[in-house]
């Protein structure tokens, strides 16, 4: 009996029309890269903008850098048409990415008076005196004026 060679297209089974041929290994694993990279910076993101201000520039950076490895592993997923639950989530991972990044830029943005609320409150010892740094930060540490 002769067999036909693997690499003779007559002994490849049919695939069936209309539909998509599977997204090669290569694809997916690099996907898979760029889901695991998207995460830890997402984490990065979320743990600089907690920290005091020299460091919340590490956070803007990490921010930048989700929001643009968020977007190539959405892109990657949307083309390999993945389960909707995880396309799903990696959106909510960027609009999150998104809101940190923009909230640290302005925290950069604003370094004066970021800088002024941060020493007000790691010198507030009561609630009221908390609440003053909060009323002060409200007004933009007196650039809006006092009403």
């Amino acid at each position: 009996m002769n067999k036909p060679a693997p690499s003779d297209p007559a002994a490849r089974p049919a695939k069936p029309s209309g539909q998509p041929s599977p997204p090669p290994d290569k694809d997916i694993a690099s996907t898979r890269g760029l889901l695991r990279v998207f995460m830890l910076l997402l984490l990065g993101t979320l743990l600089g903008t907690s920290f005091p201000l020299p460091w919340k520039v590490l956070g803007l950076v990490f921010g930048l850098a989700a929001v643009t490895v968020g977007i190539l592993a959405l892109v990657g997923l949307v083309r390999q048409k993945a389960p909707t639950l995880l396309r799903i989530s990696t959106t909510i991972g960027l609009v999150a990415s998104l809101f940190l990044t923009l909230g640290a830029g302005a925290a950069i943005l604003l370094w004066p008076v970021t800088a002024q609320y941060e020493e007000c409150m790691a010198t507030a010892l009561t609630s009221k005196a908390q609440r003053e740094c909060d009323e002060d930060l409200r007004n933009l540490g007196g650039l809006l004026g006092s009403r």
